[in-house]
């Protein structure tokens, strides 16, 4: 994570244990000696590698968490126990809360995983790392599951100046309400939104003209139905034959012909949400309750917006991370 990041971040809710010097001079009296070892306990119940557990709910085992959680497993400087959502339920989770030693804060990882422990009775402190939209609703501790959609708005604005009309093909029984929080916040933002629902992969190539024919951009959400490895570069394909910029969800989309993503380091996201759930055990309250996101990654296809007609200057890259050929 660098250093400018980490530090933001850092200097509000990291709570650094250091124990005073220790007196030389020998402790006579019982009483003192102790005296004298109740501080040593209660100094060492305060590091949390003595104390209580750290447990993960993990949404499931996609790229993005898988990444995340390597870095919550890097940063956190303790055991961490994972437990997958797909095993669990209200029943197994609460089973899971009793045992010995109990957890000292639960980290939801990824926006499943969050939105099911919202909807149950309060347990240990709990933060919600890539949260759902019930998480974030709820106004709970936690680090968004997306970019917030004024950041990508903004990016849009300033690379694809004459877009007005963002379209978004969605899996209708799986990401209604993403599609739906997207559409908000692009409208907040002063753009139209096309939604094209998908109930079937066969439905795809129907989504996706309707799209390029009657919309400015196509927003590639992270879908598990539309945007697939399998039918990524068909959809690329076809949006670039119609002249249809397409904003991908990462790095990988913008090397295979997305003219650009606004996206999360996920190493830098688990170093955050390692952080949030150290002050939480150490029971550190920062006057910043709920800190900032790291600044979320910029990535274009120069070569992609040449053949679009689009003309960048210097002032328009300013603060992108990656550019491809």
């Amino acid at each position: 994570m660098p250093a400018s990041s980490l530090d933001a971040v850092s200097s509000s809710i990291l709570v650094e244990l250091v124990p005073d010097a220790v007196n030389p001079t020998p402790l006579r009296s019982r009483g003192a000696r102790v005296a004298a070892l109740c501080m040593l306990l209660l100094i060492g119940a305060g590091t949390p590698s003595q104390a209580a557990r750290i447990v993960v709910l993990q949404a499931s085992d996609a790229p993005r968490l898988a990444k995340t959680l390597a870095a919550l497993q890097k940063h956190a400087g303790t055991q961490l126990d994972v437990v997958p959502l797909a095993q669990t339920s209200a029943q197994s989770w609460a089973s899971t809360l009793a045992k010995e030693p109990r957890p000292g804060v639960v980290i939801a990882l990824g926006p499943l995983a969050s939105d099911f422990l919202v909807r149950l009775p309060s347990g240990p402190p709990t933060v919600h790392c890539l949260a759902g939209a019930d998480a974030l609703r709820a106004g709970t501790l936690s680090l968004p599951s997306e970019v917030p959609e004024d950041a990508k708005a903004s990016w849009l604005r300033r690379l694809v100046p004459s877009a007005k009309t963002v379209g978004v093909a969605f899996d209708a029984a799986t990401n209604a309400r993403r599609a739906e929080a997207v559409a908000a916040g692009l409208g907040a933002a002063g753009y139209s939104t096309l939604l094209a629902p998908v109930s079937h992969p066969s439905g795809i190539p129907a989504a996706i003209e309707q799209i390029v024919t009657r919309a400015d951009v196509l927003l590639a959400l992270p879908d598990p139905t539309v945007y697939t490895r399998e039918s990524a570069r068909g959809i690329l394909l076809h949006a670039f034959r119609k002249r249809t910029p397409v904003v991908g969800h990462n790095d990988d989309w913008v090397r295979m012909g997305a003219l650009f993503a606004v996206y999360w380091d996920y190493d830098e996201i688990g170093a955050a949400c390692a952080q949030l759930a150290l002050r939480e055990l150490q029971g550190s309250r920062s006057s910043i309750a709920q800190p900032p996101p790291p600044k979320p990654r910029v990535s274009v296809n120069l070569r992609i917006a040449t053949q679009l007609g689009l003309r960048w200057d210097a002032d328009a890259l300013r603060g992108v991370d990656i550019r491809h050929e």
